[in-house]
């Protein structure tokens, strides 16, 4: 299915900044190099919807995305950024605590992740977060491109295995070659 109208709604730092809205809510988090912005871009078929910075680590901010009148679609800040240290870890647990516990049409994180890379301790505590809110998960594996296919599947394993989740809720993408998109859009469709 395509999605085309997809729009900006507002950026929040705390709870009064968020939108009034019953929309199916999904956070995208990941680490700030795992390609949130590139992922939400492809998934609506637009090319500057979600910032995307040439450097790690620029969504300061909980930024929320309407689609279509169906969903609304959040990019949180990237977590694990070198230069950011103990002072922005601080910052991104202020912002999304109270986002995880009070926010009532949150349904289901994407937690996003370079398919090459193993999940470190913020993936997991990020999962953590999900579990806790009850919320469902879905993982996507982002740069997938960079794996061949028996790569990519190896991968796959090890990650889900860490996660401690579903391989059927990991999803190979690439965001560059339009590739995996159809199969995470059917996941989320199906939150419905």
């Amino acid at each position: 299915m395509q999605y085309y109208d997809a729009k900006y709604v507002a950026s929040a730092v705390n709870p009064s900044q968020y939108p009034d809205t019953d929309l199916i809510e999904i956070v995208f988090a990941g680490r700030s190099n795992a390609g949130k912005s590139s992922l939400i871009n492809a998934l609506v078929n637009r090319k500057n919807l979600a910032y995307e910075g040439k450097t790690p680590g620029k969504t300061r901010m909980l930024n929320f995305f309407e689609i279509d009148g169906r969903f609304m679609f959040t990019d949180a800040p990237g977590y694990g950024y070198a230069k950011g240290g103990v002072k922005t870890s601080l910052a991104f647990g202020e912002i999304m605590e109270p986002y995880f516990q009070l926010r009532k049409p949150l349904k289901a994180l994407v937690l996003v992740l370079d398919i090459r890379r193993e999940p470190n301790e913020d993936d997991l505590r990020m999962i953590e977060y999900a579990k806790e809110s009850h919320l469902s998960i879905l993982c996507a594996l982002t740069k997938s491109d960079k794996l061949s296919y028996s790569q990519q599947l190896q991968s796959i394993q090890k990650i889900v295995k860490i996660l401690g989740i579903r391989k059927e809720s990991a999803f190979p993408i690439s965001s560059l070659k339009k590739t995996g998109l159809e199969n995470l859009w059917e996941a989320i469709e199906n939150l419905e």
